[in-house]
């Protein structure tokens, strides 16, 4: 059975939507370099999420 594009589409929605509701951080880095003299060093930290998951994850949670 062939998955249509529409099915294709929805679930990458979904996880898209998934993703930004529990939120994800992407982090990498890149070294440039010539002859073995490190000349530049790029690091990235990108934090994805909706706006309500980073209120829900920064409030402290009460116990009852």
């Amino acid at each position: 059975m062939a998955m249509t594009d529409s099915t294709e589409e929805l679930s990458i929605l979904e996880t898209l939507d998934h993703l930004l509701d529990r939120g994800v951080v992407i982090a990498g880095e890149a070294v440039v370099s010539i002859g073995d003299v490190d000349l530049l060093y790029l690091g990235l930290n990108i934090v994805l999420a909706n706006v309500d998951a980073i209120i829900r994850t920064s409030q402290p949670k009460q116990i009852k």
